[in-house]
């Protein structure tokens, strides 16, 4: 017994230390699962269940439909028996009941959020399942969120993509697996998808027997990764690898990290986080960085990871016009940047492009983005700068000649107008595809707008939903001011 627990002892030793050379490459993507919740008192999957099985025998009274959800819920097929349980109540109810059973609101950070969020400064993303605002809140505003699967996850860095939605968006919600497979089934997604996974090694960590889903995630995992995956590790209670499901996860390629929980706790987890992000000792050797191999040559990007690396930015149909010696900061395989906190020496000129109808909303959007003019990162310019004499037309060519940035405020005003299509929106497409600007649709109100030129860049407010639908608009303006700020830092770095 004794030799037995030597050999694990070693074995984790060595895991763990793979695991650190993982963590330090910069590369590290961490999969988080509902232990963080679970942890923060909020109810697990299965507890969730449990709870809607008496909702539906409460509020519909149909035997039949009750023990379908509970006859789900004892197979922990539990996105199956949310959706009977969604089927049975309706969406109204069903939504409202969620999220009052998982509101988050006024609880703190658990120690595990805690020590994940530690990790965060050199960690590449994280992935996770949880719905709540946990995460969000442990590792701060520098981290952004996003509940929809995109082709960005190939470039951008330090960002949570919440894979099943976010609690206060029910239309996010990801709960049936054809859902979230047809969530990752445009081919751009995939493509995206495979590139990070089969580049950046991944960590699963918060996930137990309470998570009925798993075993699918890795398995996704798994066949995304490529044939020769970087280094994929999981940290789950060592009573839940029956032999069965250490032996598969092991042939799927898996480094396990087991621990033990017989006191009721997860002391261990956090034990082994702080392992990985312990500082070495001076001098102490270790392995060279070689863990992460190189980007697949071939590996055909995703249109909007930009050589240039802009965030928000789409590759020119003519990509042979650049130069592809230019480093992508943040793309795979390339070296980290540190992000700029001195202003650049001379404003940067962002240009508004609007309609006339939709000069109150540009008005607001001007507003919140009064802290970058105040620390002399940006000069803003529309049509209303243009002083007395001053010809309208040649005042309105130059500067959106020479703006780095421009802002299109898309409406369907925008796109009936003659000059704001024909004209503006025309001629920074070509200073877009040119490399001499960086173009940002704006979407202020519900229009069709997927199919216009600029319909392949990446939008804002996050996810193209219009400003107008938002119940607090100027949370749409601060989410599209964190935009705007994010490029021109990018620009700060790497001017045209």
């Amino acid at each position: 017994m004794d030799n037995g627990n030597t050999v694990s002892a070693e074995l984790d030793a060595a895991v763990i230390e793979e695991l650190r050379e993982a963590f330090e490459s910069g590369e590290l993507v961490l999969f988080v699962g509902g232990g963080i919740s679970a942890a923060a008192g909020l109810p697990t999957w299965r507890q969730l269940v449990d709870l809607l099985v008496e909702r539906v025998r409460e509020q519909v009274g149909d035997e039949v439909m009750t023990a379908e959800v509970a006859s789900l819920a004892r197979s922990q097929r539990y996105s199956e028996a949310l959706a009977a349980a969604e089927h049975a109540l309706g969406a109204a109810e069903f939504n409202a009941f969620v999220e009052d059973a998982l509101d988050d609101e006024g609880l703190e950070p658990p120690r595990i959020a805690l020590a994940i969020a530690a990790l965060r400064d050199r960690l590449r993303a994280v992935l996770t399942t949880n719905l709540n605002h946990l995460l969000e809140r442990a590792f701060g505003p520098e981290w952004d969120t996003m509940w929809r699967v995109t082709d960005e996850v190939a470039w951008r860095r330090r960002f949570i993509l919440k894979l099943h939605g976010t609690l206060k968006e029910p239309g996010s919600w990801v709960f049936a697996r054809d859902r979230f497979l047809a969530s990752i089934a445009d081919p751009d997604v995939r493509r995206s998808l495979t590139a990070v996974l089969s580049n950046c090694p991944v960590l699963f960590v918060g996930f137990g027997r309470a998570d009925g889903n798993l075993d699918e995630m890795l398995s996704d995992i798994h066949a995304l990764s490529g044939s020769s995956p970087p280094p994929r590790f999981v940290i789950v209670p060592s009573a839940s690898l029956t032999p069965l499901r250490r032996a598969t996860l092991v042939d799927m390629g898996f480094a396990l990290l087991p621990y033990d929980t017989s006191d009721g706790s997860h002391d261990q987890a956090l034990a082994i986080l702080e392992r990985v992000s312990a500082p070495r000792p001076r001098g102490a050797p270790h392995r060279s960085r070689s863990i992460v191999p190189p980007p697949i040559p071939d590996l055909e990007l995703p249109p909007s990871s930009s050589p240039l690396g802009f965030p928000s930015y789409d590759l020119p149909p003519d990509s042979a016009a650049y130069d592809d010696t230019v480093t992508m900061p943040g793309a795979l395989g390339s070296p980290r940047r540190e992000r700029v906190s001195e202003p650049p020496a001379s404003p940067i000129e962002v240009f508004f492009s609007y309609s006339e109808s939709n000069r109150e909303l540009r008005d607001k959007l001007e507003t919140h983005l009064a802290i970058l003019k105040r620390k002399g990162v940006i000069r803003g310019w529309h049509d209303g700068e243009i002083g007395a004499g001053e010809e309208r037309d040649r005042a309105l060519a130059e500067h959106l000649e020479t703006a780095k940035v421009i802002l299109l405020l898309i409406s369907a005003d925008f796109l009936a107008s003659d000059f704001c299509y024909d004209v503006e929106m025309q001629k920074a497409i070509e200073r877009h595809e040119r490399g001499e600007a960086r173009v940002i649709p704006v979407i202020l109100d519900a229009c069709d707008w997927e199919g216009a030129p600029f319909g392949r860049l990446a939008s804002l407010p996050r996810g193209g939903r219009p400003v107008t639908s938002w119940v607090n608009q100027s949370e749409a303006f601060t989410d599209i001011a964190k935009g705007i700020r994010k490029q021109v830092e990018q620009l700060t770095q790497n001017p045209p």
